[in-house]
């Protein structure tokens, strides 16, 4: 590098020496009466009769040079390196802030400059050319500079007498301080840029000498980068001028990207000497695809190429508003770029150093006019290119020449106001930088002339001039600027701190004109969150309607991305190499989405939140009292309670009492106990689960109920044995009341221990159930217990309710007032009803979103509904006798008074000699009893007389049916003849010996045709003749009638009366029942079809023994036998079926669908054994029944050669119908071929 740096310094030098031996100083010339020195030296480059190659010379103890843009560049279409058209602001104005700042030091006018200088006597003077913003032409300018004062063309050692180019103020752009920087290196000239930005001049290896007062590009870019942000954007275009300027900027704008959610969709460069490049540009940015979503677009460029973009921007009116531009300081707050294309840049954001106005300048720069500012040569030129006139000592060129109005001095910015005014931007900065290169000046000098004897001006010890030692005063300098309240300070590398303003163009709405309005501003402080101010309320949008042509506000920000935002709980997935741009996908559930780049579960214990950006801890839920849904509970928990507790102490109260002695007092105070035992378990169901309440949840539950159930049991029990008594002569035992107390305990131990196995197995415990229901997960603060164990330990309390009802059910019709069936009967009905219910509720409900709520809250309203019931049912009628009506409760009206006056029998002359003896007896007995039998208070004591008694009323026809089963030939009351014979058979069955004898027996009875009849028996009371059939209505077993001619019954509530009617009026019931014993009586006359096969009496014995489920009878209302099935169950494997073995319809009851009917039941019972089929036997010859059993759906399977054997063997039909069990139907595949009998065994 020190080698290419060393060959660069001396082929500049050797240029610089074939420079100087060109020059040729007669060219120069000087006005004794005007110090402005105009050279003009004879340059290839020299365009005649245009004053761009003037220099502006004051002359001074001390020179500084300076470049300012007066022109702008060269232009291709000219075809020569002629500079163009003036420039108002960056040239003219900047160039006369470096005049006023050198009027300001040399009259030590401003507070700074006179303690700096008071006592020094130096004048500054300057050297100042126009640098046309083009490198070549300011390089030549530059060698130019170096040897203003030389006389001859090699005298290039420095002179005393000759004034010293100390430093150089300029340029504006930074690739014309680059190539300047290169020249003034040689000669050691420290050089200040007003406005140079482009960081590849903080490498001071190349430019040493380099340094300004404004901040490097590296600050633009962080700014840019952090509006960018600020906006939202993610996606954004790029259009930079080539160059340094925005070729660097660009590369600092990338390197500020990195590791931001920032991409480039492109970068697009335009060339200032190419005008077709910006419409190149303008409509790749408008029809590419990729720029679809793109709305920022940053602009790395100078004013003038930011002219052209504007330029082509506005030519196509649906442009106007489509981007949003983001300039930097080459746009900054200038009103050359936007002048004629205002519109275009609507919206538009900039950024500019800081603005430090100087009041002053404005004073200065206004009073100008082209009759004083003589020094400056290129006035009258900016006076005529602003106020569109021509002065007439002034040559015709290609800008003025259109120019027909004479200028005056009266067009002045303040008599003028048709031109706009404001100060440039950079003004401040040239004036800082001539302030910095004085005050290091005169620091120099006060260091080299400290030991002189004048030190007010420049002493020999100055030279030879150290233009380094002054590099190194100037880095180090300090200060204040007075003029622009500006803290002045450089960088190790010489680079300027600084702060951005930043502006948006914006219609003005008082005025609806187009303007800059700062909205916020840029720090270079090292806190990242004070770097960018914008306020919000100064920041606007406005949206432009290309049909009407109008612009209106709006309050969206405008969005520049190149894909949608993920929604919460998606990742993004790259379509292509940048990082904006991507598809998104959902997480799955119960995932959360980590900055949109990767899912990660939660755990059971957790749920994602609302953004699914963090799991949080499910909050438990659980049942307590502070959940509505249990109030019910407890309601009916306190009510319940408060009952029982009050029936307990009336108990208590009132327990001498008849009415309270005759309800077994013992049992009555375990029920009680019981019925507060289900109350209260309502408690620990709806707490909050913890490990006690768990506890008493598992012991109480079921125990409450069991010990409820077990003294119902108990009552209905002692009941249903004491008034079942038949004929017993000694007292039933474990009657007393310490008896039916260990029959209760022995229940309710049974329960216990199974619950405390069931706690020694699995211990009570308290559970999380991660539960996932409607795409949610909850977290369910439960008890240790599966729903499967509560139900195990209800099946013991389902059995003892089943046992309680079916006691009920059989007790029903014992007389009210010494018992309490009916009542226990009405509380079992009711709690099966309710468990019933409970059973899909607390199983079934699992998806409702509060199914543990609702399982606890029913479980604990069944049980204390099911102690009220019980409560009620038993108890209340108590408490109402006792505590409303105390006339009912004496002694008298709890015994039960039975007379028997008188029992007689009018015999008829046919029958009278068959009565028993027995029975003789018996009513004998019961005639000789005058005294009556009472039944007080407690049951047991009507035991022994009511054992006693030749008569009980729900055994008597059991007992007489006995009585005349062997002595008596009893007459229907039908008198039909198939009746009769079936209770001949009925007589005789009894006193077979075995079944040949019962066979003979029944057959000669068959035959015979005379039936003796038996007067009709009454019983009478209160001149009413009632009926009495000694045929059980549900056992129906015969159809005998007695006669009897007088039994008084004395009952004060009438029950016995009632029950007989219930009696009577059963006998017209028909039904489907089950095949019994006795029916083998009355088959006969069912049997007498030619198709029928009779079998032998151990035959049907047998299938009733072996298969009672598949053996079944039909009667009809008149107890007439209809018609009979049998069938078994057999086989193995895919064989196992059901088989039709008979089936059998008597011939006045066919084709009423009996058949069908009987075929269904047994179809039915082969489904719960759960077979494959039903199969049968049917003789070919049979159509009829052929033709039903296809109607019935069942097949032909295969034919069985002579299956039927006779005096002509018979072939059957085996005929199939498949059950839900074979869901294939591979047993309906037919066998095509015959088979015979003895291939059967293999089936």
């Amino acid at each position: 590098m020190l080698i290419v740096l060393l060959s660069q310094k001396v082929l500049l030098f050797v240029i610089l020496i074939l420079i100087v031996c060109l020059i040729d100083n007669d060219h120069c010339y000087q006005d004794n009466n005007n110090p402005i020195h105009t050279c003009h030296y004879p340059t290839k480059f020299r365009a005649p009769q245009s004053p761009s190659y003037e220099y502006l010379y004051i002359p001074g103890d001390v020179l500084l040079g300076g470049f300012f843009p007066i022109h702008q560049p060269p232009s291709s279409e000219l075809g020569s390196m002629q500079c163009t058209a003036i420039k108002r602001e960056r040239g003219i104005q900047r160039l006369e802030a470096m005049l006023f700042a050198l009027d300001i030091v040399n009259t030590r006018s401003s507070y700074l400059m006179s303690s700096i200088l008071s006592h020094s006597k130096i004048r500054f003077g300057a050297l100042i050319y126009d640098s046309c913003d083009y490198e070549p032409y300011a390089v030549e300018r530059a060698l130019n500079m170096l040897l203003p004062s030389l006389d001859q063309c090699l005298s290039l050692q420095k002179r005393k007498d000759s004034p010293v180019i100390a430093g150089v103020i300029g340029s504006a752009s930074s690739i014309v301080s680059m190539a300047i920087s290169d020249i003034l290196r040689l000669a050691e000239i420290p050089q200040i840029s007003y406005a140079s930005t482009s960081t590849e001049l903080s490498e001071k290896l190349r430019f040493q000498f380099f340094s300004r007062v404004v901040p490097p590009d590296t600050y633009q870019a962080e700014a840019v980068v952090s509006i960018i942000q600020f906006l939202n954007w993610t996606y954004v275009a790029v259009i930079k001028e080539t160059g340094s300027y925005g070729e660097r900027l660009t590369d600092d704008f990338k390197a500020k990207l990195k590791n931001k959610t920032i991409c480039i969709a492109g970068e697009l460069s335009v060339n200032i000497k190419d005008s077709n490049s910006y419409l190149r540009v303008i409509k790749e940015l408008y029809e590419d695809e990729k720029y679809r979503f793109v709305i920022g677009v940053v602009v790395f460029a100078q004013e003038d190429s930011v002219r052209q973009l504007l330029n082509q921007t506005s030519s196509r009116n649906e442009l106007n508003g489509r981007w949003v531009f983001l300039g930097t300081d080459g746009w900054g707050k200038k009103w050359y770029p936007v002048e004629n294309f205002g519109r275009a840049a609507i919206n538009a954001i900039t950024i500019a150093p800081k603005l430090y106005p100087i009041s002053d300048f404005d004073e200065y720069f206004k009073n100008l006019i082209p009759s004083k500012n003589t020094r400056n040569p290129w006035f009258v030129e900016y006076w005529e290119e602003t106020y569109k006139c021509k002065l007439d000592h002034t040559p015709t060129t290609i800008f003025n020449q259109n120019y027909t109005r004479s200028c005056l001095d009266t067009d002045s910015t303040y008599t003028n106001f048709s031109v706009p005014y404001f100060q440039e931007g950079y003004v401040h900065y040239v004036v800082d930088a001539v302030f910095s290169l004085v005050i290091a000046i005169q620091k120099l000098v006060d260091e080299k002339c400290l030991n002189s004897s004048n030190i007010t001006l420049l002493c020999n010890e100055f030279y030879p001039f150290d233009g380094i030692r002054l590099l190194s005063i100037l880095r180090n300098l300090s200060f204040r600027n007075d003029l622009s309240r500006r803290n002045i300070k450089f960088t190790p590398n010489g680079d300027g701190i600084e702060t951005y303003d930043i502006f948006q163009y914006q219609i003005i709405d008082s005025t609806e004109t187009l303007d800059y309005f700062p909205i916020g501003e840029y720090s270079d402080s090292d806190h990242s969150n004070e770097r960018i101010r914008i306020d919000l309320q100064k920041l606007k949008w406005f949206k432009y309607n290309s049909q009407y042509s109008t612009w209106s506000e709006t309050q969206l920000t405008p969005r520049s991305f190149c894909s949608e935002s993920c929604h919460p709980g998606e990742i993004r997935t790259n379509t292509d190499s940048q990082q904006c741009c991507w598809t998104c996908r959902a997480c799955e559930i119960f995932h959360i989405a980590v900055n949109e780049t990767y899912c990660i579960p939660c755990t059971k214990e957790e749920l994602p939140n609302s953004n699914f950006t963090q799991c949080i801890t499910i909050e438990e839920e659980y049942l307590s009292i502070e959940n509505s849904i249990a109030l019910p509970a407890l309601i009916l928990s306190l009510i319940g309670l408060l009952m029982t507790i009050y029936t307990i102490i009336i108990f208590i109260r009132f327990s001498q009492t008849p009415v309270i002695k005759a309800s077994s007092r013992e049992l009555s105070y375990f029920l009680l106990f019981g019925i507060c035992c289900c109350h209260l378990c309502a408690w620990p169901l709806i707490l909050k689960p913890h490990i006690l309440t768990c506890f008493f949840i598992r012991i109480s539950v079921s125990l409450s109920l069991t010990i409820c159930l077990a003294a119902l049991l108990t009552k209905t029990n002692r009941l249903a044995r004491i008034f079942n008594n038949k004929q017993r002569l000694t007292p039933q035992s474990c009657l007393s009341p310490r008896s039916q107390l260990g029959i209760c305990t022995g229940i309710v131990s049974v329960q216990f221990i199974g619950v405390l196995l069931w706690i020694f197995i699995s211990p009570p415990s308290v559970k999380l159930k991660s539960e996932i229901k409607h795409n949610q997960r909850r977290l369910i603060l439960v008890c240790q217990t599966d729903n499967e164990n509560i139900a195990y330990s209800l099946i013991y309390n389902m059995l003892l309710v089943v046992s309680c009802t079916l006691y009920a059910i059989k007790t029903r019709h014992i007389p009210e007032n010494y018992n309490e069936a009916k009542h226990i009967g009405f509380a079992m009905y009711s709690i099966c009803i309710i468990w019933l219910a409970f059973i899909p509720i607390f199983f079934g409900l699992r998806s409702s979103d509060n199914w543990f709520r609702i399982q606890f809250v029913t479980l604990a309203i069944c049980l204390s509904l099911s102690a009220t019931i019980i409560l009620i049912c038993l108890f209340a009628p108590k408490l109402h006798i006792v505590l409303f009506n105390p006339s009912k409760n004496i002694p008298a009206k709890f015994k039960t008074t039975i007379s028997t006056r008188r029992i007689s029998f009018r015999q008829s002359s046919s029958a009278n000699n068959h009565l028993d003896p027995l029975l003789a007896r018996a009513i004998n007995n019961s005639q000789r009893r005058s005294t009556p039998i009472d039944c007080t208070t407690e049951v047991t004591f009507c035991n022994s007389k009511l054992d006693s008694f030749s008569l009980n009323i729900n055994d008597e026809m059991t007992q007489t049916d006995s009585i005349y089963s062997k002595n008596s030939i009893i007459n229907d009351t039908y008198k039909h003849p198939e009746q009769q014979q079936q209770q001949q058979q009925e007589q005789l069955l009894s006193s077979s010996k075995n079944d040949d004898e019962t066979m003979d027996l029944l057959l000669t009875s068959q035959q015979k045709s005379n039936i003796n009849y038996v007067q009709r028996a009454s019983i009478q009371k209160s001149s009413s003749d009632l009926v009495l059939s000694n045929e059980n209505p549900w056992k129906k077993v015969s159809h005998v009638r007695y006669n009897i001619n007088e039994h008084d019954i004395k009952d004060n509530n009438s029950s016995t009366y009632n029950e007989i009617n219930f009696l009577v009026e059963s006998l017209n019931m028909t039904s489907v029942r089950q095949f019994k014993l006795k029916d083998l009586l009355r088959i006969n006359n069912v049997n007498l079809d030619i198709f029928t096969e009779n079998y032998g009496l151990s035959f049907y014995l047998h299938y009733l023994a072996r298969w009672p489920d598949c053996f079944f009878v039909a009667e009809n209302s008149a107890h007439r036998l209809m018609g009979y099935i049998m069938g078994k169950i057999e086989g193995k494997h895919d064989n196992y079926h059901g088989h039709v073995t008979a089936l059998s319809v008597a011939s006045e009851f066919r084709r009423i669908g009996v058949s069908s009917q009987l075929m269904a039941l047994l179809e039915q019972v082969s489904e719960q054994k759960k077979t494959y089929f039903v199969d049968l036997f049917v003789r070919v010859s049979n159509k009829r029944a052929v033709d039903m059993y296809h109607k019935l759906n069942y097949i032909v399977y295969r034919r069985i050669i002579g299956y039927y054997s006779g005096e002509r063997d018979e072939d059957a039909f085996d005929m199939r119908k498949a059950l839900s069990r074979d869901i294939d139907k591979k047993s309906l595949i037919s066998i095509p071929h015959p088979v015979r009998p003895e291939d059967l065994d293999d089936d």
